[in-house]
C-alpha cells in the first residue's frame, strides 16, 4: 500500500516481499537547493503481535491493516505536514527500523545515529558522513535529520543496533543490493503514534506535538478532503468504478506543492521525480483535480524550453548542454493544452504565456531540431529510452505536429497551418508504406508509436487507412491476457519476460499499461464494434491490475508480455491518467 500528501512524502508498505524502497520517505522542500529533496527514513515499522494478515482496506485517506488476533493498524499522512501517524485497536509493541538515507544511495559507511528519550517524545539524530575508505574523499557532513516519535503511553525503549537485512522483491527484479544493513533505533508500545521528520531538532518535536494534539481533527480533515476531490462514475460495474476511483486517488497521491518545488511524481515508490513528459502526458487528470497546479506545471515546463527549443526531461536538471532532453515532451503538451482549452476555455493572459513559450520553442526546433521539414531527435529522448531510437522517429513528428497545431489555433496564424499541413504531408511520403506506417524512417519494425501517433494525430489518415494499419499490426502486437507488446511477438528481438532493473525488456517485449490504454482509447474512437473484443481485454486487465495486483489501488508502470504482472514502478502517474480518459470517453 501507498500513502502519500501534499508535500510529496510518501509510506510505502509491503506485505511479505519487501524493498529497499519501502518505508516513509520524506520531502524537503525548504532547502536553498531549487529542488524537491527526498530522504527515506523509517525502513519499517515492526510489531511484535500481529500475527497473520486478514486484510487490508485503502480508504484513500488512510490504509488500514486487519489481523486475524484481532489488531488493526490505521496509519495516514496529513496534508501540510512531514508527519507519519498511527493508531492501533489495542496496546501493541513495534521496533522502530530506520534507513535514513537518499534514496538511491546504498552506500553503508559514514551512518550515525543518536537516541534521546525525551519527557513528551523520543528523538533520532542521524548524520550522514563521508567515509574515505568508501567513498575516496575526506571526512566531511553531508546531510542530518532529526525523526521526533510520540506516543499515547510514553513507553520508548532503546535498542540501538544495526543488523543486516534481505529485500527478496529487490533481489527477484535484479536491483543490486539485495541486503542492507539498517538500524533498529527502539521498541515503542502504543496505540497512537506520530512519526515526525525535520532538518531540525525543535522543528520536529513541535510538529509531532501538534500532529499528536489534533490527530483525530487532522484524520477526519482528509477524509473530508479526499470525497471533495474524488468523482465516481454514473455506471453500474462497481469494480470499474471503484477502479477508477482508485486511479484518481493514485494521481493525488503523487502531486506535490511544497514550498514552490511543485509538479506531479512519475511514479512512486521510486520514480519520485517530475517528469515532464510524463507530467504532460497526465495533464488533463491533473487539471480535473487540481487546476492551479496544472497551470503552474504548464509554465514551469514552458519556461525550462533549451536552446534547441525541447524540455529537459526532469524538472531540476539544469540548463546546460548534453543535459538529456525530451523529444516528446513539448508536443504532448500541445496536446493537452489544446484539450483543455476545449473542454474548460483557458483565459486569455494564461493563453499569451502559452503563445510565447510555444513560439519560441518552435523557432528553435525548426532552426536547430528539423531536416528535410521532419522532427529530428537525438538517441535516448523518445519515451523508449533504452533503445538507440534517433533522427526521424515516427510519435515525434505527432508531437512536433500538436505544437503547430496549437500556435495555429491560438494565433490564428496560417503560416503555422501551412508547416503543419507540409509536417502532414512529408509523414506520409516518409513513414506509410504497405498499409501501415514505419517506426521510424530507416526503420520498419512494429511497435505501438503507431497508436501514439493515431492518438495524437487522428487526421493522419482516414478511417479506411487507420483500419487497415491497425489490422496489420495488432496480431503482431495483442497479448492474449490484454496488454499491448512494446515490439512485434515475431520479432527476433522480442523478449517475453520481464527482466526487472537490467533494461533489455522494457522496450522489446514489455507492455505498458499507459500504452495499453492508450490503444484501447485509439480503438474505440475508430471502430469500438469492430475492435471490441481487444478493448475489452486490455481495459478488463487494466482494472484486473489496479484492483488485485502490485499494490493495491494504483496502477503499475508495465507487465511481461507473456503473463500479466505489476512490474518495475508499482504506481505510474501516467499509466492511472490513461486508463481514466478511456472511461471518460467511454461515458461521454
Amino acid at each position: 500500500m501507498i500513502l502519500g500528501n501534499d508535500f510529496g512524502n510518501y509510506f510505502y508498505m509491503t506485505d511479505q516481499k519487501e524493498t529497499r524502497y519501502q518505508g516513509f520517505f520524506y520531502a524537503d522542500g525548504k532547502n536553498y537547493k531549487d529542488k524537491l529533496e527526498v530522504y527515506k527514513v523509517i525502513d519499517k515499522i515492526n510489531f511484535l503481535n500481529e500475527g497473520e494478515l486478514a486484510e487490508i482496506k485503502n480508504n484513500f485517506y488512510e490504509v488500514e491493516k486487519i489481523y486475524k488476533n484481532g489488531l488493526s493498524e490505521k496509519y495516514f499522512l496529513p496534508n501540510g505536514y512531514n508527519s507519519l501517524c498511527l493508531k492501533t485497536s489495542k496496546k501493541a509493541e513495534a521496533e522502530i527500523v530506520l534507513d535514513v538515507r537518499l534514496p538511491y544511495d546504498s552506500r553503508s559507511m559514514g551512518r550515525f545515529y543518536e537516541i534521546e528519550i525525551e519527557k513528551d517524545c523520543a528523538v533520532i539524530k542521524f548524520v550522514k558522513r563521508r567515509d574515505q575508505g568508501e567513498d575516496g574523499l575526506g571526512d566531511k557532513k553531508e546531510f542530518s535529520l532529526y525523526l521526533a516519535i510520540k506516543t499515547d503511553r510514553g513507553k520508548y525503549e532503546k535498542i540501538g543496533e544495526f543488523f543486516s537485512k534481505y529485500y527478496q522483491m529487490d533481489h527477484e527484479r535484479n536491483s543490486y543490493p539485495y541486503d542492507r544493513f539498517v538500524y533498529k533505533a527502539l521498541k515503542i508500545e502504543f496505540e497512537k503514534a506520530v512519526f515526525s521528520v525535520s532538518k531540525t531538532k525543535n522543528e520536529a518535536v513541535e510538529e509531532a506535538k501538534k500532529v499528536f494534539a489534533n490527530f483525530e481533527k487532522l484524520n477526519k480533515k482528509e477524509e473530508i478532503d479526499i470525497r471533495k476531490k474524488l468523482k465516481a462514475l454514473e455506471i453500474t460495474d462497481e469494480e470499474i468504478k471503484i477502479a477508477n476511483l482508485c486511479a484518481q486517488n493514485s494521481i493525488r497521491t503523487m502531486m506535490v506543492e511544497n514550498n514552490g518545488k511543485n509538479g506531479a511524481y512519475a511514479g512512486l515508490p521510486w520514480f519520485f521525480q517530475f517528469w515532464h513528459r510524463d507530467e504532460a502526458v497526465s495533464l488533463l487528470q491533473i487539471y480535473k483535480i487540481n487546476k492551479d497546479l496544472a497551470k503552474e506545471i504548464i509554465l514551469v515546463q514552458l519556461g525550462l524550453i533549451a536552446n534547441e527549443g525541447q524540455i529537459l526531461k526532469n524538472r531540476f536538471y539544469k540548463l546546460e548542454q548534453n543535459e538529456l532532453q525530451s523529444a516528446d515532451a513539448l508536443g504532448w503538451l500541445a496536446n493537452r493544452i489544446i484539450k483543455i482549452d476545449k473542454e474548460y476555455k483557458l483565459p486569455e493572459d494564461f493563453k499569451m504565456e502559452i503563445i510565447a513559450g510555444f513560439e519560441r520553442a518552435a523557432l528553435n526546433l525548426i532552426q536547430k531540431r528539423t531536416e528535410g521539414e521532419l522532427a529530428a531527435s537525438y538517441k535516448n529522448e523518445t519515451w523508449m529510452d533504452s533503445l538507440g531510437r534517433e533522427k526521424h522517429c515516427l510519435e515525434v513528428q505527432a508531437c512536433r505536429y500538436n505544437i503547430y497545431d496549437l500556435l495555429h489555433k491560438f494565433t490564428g496564424n496560417d503560416q503555422y497551418k501551412i508547416i503543419k499541413d507540409d509536417l502532414k504531408n512529408k509523414i506520409i511520403e516518409k513513414f506509410y508504406q504497405d498499409d501501415t506506417l514505419k517506426d521510424c524512417v530507416n526503420d520498419d519494425t512494429i511497435r505501438p508509436n503507431v497508436f501514439i501517433t493515431a492518438y495524437l494525430m487522428p487526421n493522419l489518415l482516414n478511417k479506411e487507412s487507420w483500419e487497415k494499419c491497425f489490422d496489420k499490426i495488432l496480431p503482431k502486437l495483442y497479448l492474449d491476457w490484454g496488454g499491448i507488446s512494446s515490439i512485434d511477438i515475431t520479432s527476433d528481438k522480442f523478449i517475453p519476460k520481464d527482466t526487472g532493473e537490467n533494461s533489455a525488456s522494457y522496450h522489446n517485449g514489455n507492455s505498458w499499461y499507459w500504452i495499453n490504454n492508450l490503444t484501447a482509447l485509439v480503438l474505440y474512437k475508430l471502430n469500438a464494434h469492430k475492435y471490441s473484443s481487444c478493448i475489452n481485454g486490455i481495459m478488463e486487465a487494466g482494472t484486473n491490475e489496479i484492483l488485485y495486483m502490485g499494490i493495491a489501488g494504483h496502477h503499475s508502470e508495465e507487465s511481461s508480455a507473456e503473463k500479466q504482472i505489476s512490474s518495475n514502478c508499482q504506481a505510474q502517474l501516467w499509466s492511472a491518467a490513461m486508463y481514466l480518459e478511456v472511461f471518460e470517453e467511454m461515458i461521454k
